[in-house]
């Protein structure tokens, strides 16, 4: 299974979840590309935990 994630779109989610009034969001088993581009672009953005 091919599973493709560009930056535009965990752009996209990041900017939703620092948009949010408060709270986090949890990734279940995202592709390996999503937790090294928010590490990448938003290193401090611990309102997104990724649960592998």
């Amino acid at each position: 299974m091919m599973v493709f994630v560009d930056v535009a779109g965990v752009s996209a989610l990041a900017v939703t979840v620092m948009n949010l009034q408060g709270g986090r969001v949890v990734l279940e088993g995202p592709p390996p590309q999503v937790p090294r581009i928010l590490e990448l672009f938003w290193p401090g953005l611990d309102r997104i935990e990724v649960a592998l």
